[in-house]
């Protein structure tokens, strides 16, 4: 038994004492007539789609990612505030000297900078992510060639991650930073649901590796799929629609499919039957290939060897 009450001064829940604890376990049956058993059948479609959710969530993944006390709210942190704020104020010391021209003294523009919100990297309330640097997706020292290939190919840094954290721990991350904006209504949840989408679904090499496509990819898919059919239709428009990034990753997704000979085509044919669901339209692979080759034409990118 978990028993916990709420404190509205801290508007949290907060454990209560041993003593009434084991009071509420003895008389578990009298905490409200009118409560039934929980069902968890096979025949029940709600925990059904609960498992297909979290059933890569692990309590010591959960321990890894979340806050140290457990909980967290829609204001808990993570490293990708850090990154969006530094990108911030790069930009306004960038900006500086068109600043100074306008009339913008020195001591403004430092005002200016020093109220910008900072994250707090030393706060405890914050989520431990695996780190995924979408765009630095490359490796160290690559030759012109593999900066161009894997800038926009990001197998090289799946490969890469997939050496310190597991198939498992990559889908459960997925389903958990899933729940944490669905649920929980926190945006970091979403840049991180979005990053592990990218880097798996935008790795066109390991389309190569069956093993890497059995363990990796394909479970991604499927759960991307349970995830869609319970989403609320003005979730999807408001949070997954924006930026146009679903759409775009999803068609380069079926673009890498066809380049690499449609092993994953029934997938993809249940991947267009759940997107119907939003009226969403999954072009074809050959549509695809058109498009990129008219887009790419002469202005193609050429590596000339010096």
């Amino acid at each position: 038994v978990v028993a916990k009450r709420w404190c509205q001064e801290t508007e949290d829940l907060v454990a209560v004492n041993e003593e009434d604890t084991e009071r509420i376990r003895q008389n578990i049956r009298d905490l409200d007539k009118g409560l039934g058993a929980y069902q968890t059948g096979e025949n029940n479609q709600t925990y059904t789609q609960w498992q297909q959710l979290t059933c890569k969530i692990t309590p010591k993944l959960l321990h890894e990612v979340l806050p140290p006390h457990g909980c967290f709210s829609s204001a808990t942190g993570s490293a990708y505030e850090d990154e969006e704020m530094a990108a911030v104020l790069k930009k306004l010391k960038q900006q500086a000297p068109a600043m100074a021209e306008q009339g913008v003294s020195a001591a403004d523009l430092q005002s200016i900078i020093d109220a910008e919100p900072t994250a707090d990297c030393a706060s405890t309330d914050r989520f431990n992510f695996t780190p995924i640097n979408i765009r630095h997706s490359f490796p160290p020292h690559a030759t012109p060639d593999e900066l161009r290939r894997f800038s926009k190919d990001k197998s090289w840094l799946l490969r890469s991650i997939l050496q310190s954290r597991t198939c498992e721990d990559i889908l459960g991350e997925f389903q958990l930073a899933f729940l944490v904006i669905l649920v929980g209504q926190n945006f970091c949840g979403i840049e991180h649901w979005k990053r592990i989408l990218h880097l798996v679904l935008g790795s066109a090499e390991v389309l190569g590796d069956a093993r890497v496509v059995e363990t990796v990819v394909v479970p991604v898919l499927r759960c991307f799929m349970s995830q869609l059919r319970v989403c609320p239709h003005e979730f999807v428009a408001s949070v997954l629609e924006q930026d146009n990034f679903v759409a775009e990753i999803l068609q380069e997704f079926v673009l890498n499919v066809y380049e690499s000979g449609g092993g994953l085509d029934p997938e993809i044919a249940r991947l267009r039957a759940v997107l119907k669901m939003f009226d969403w339209v999954l072009p074809e692979g050959q549509q695809l290939q058109t498009k990129a080759d008219e887009e790419e034409g002469e202005y193609a990118p050429q590596v000339v060897d010096l």
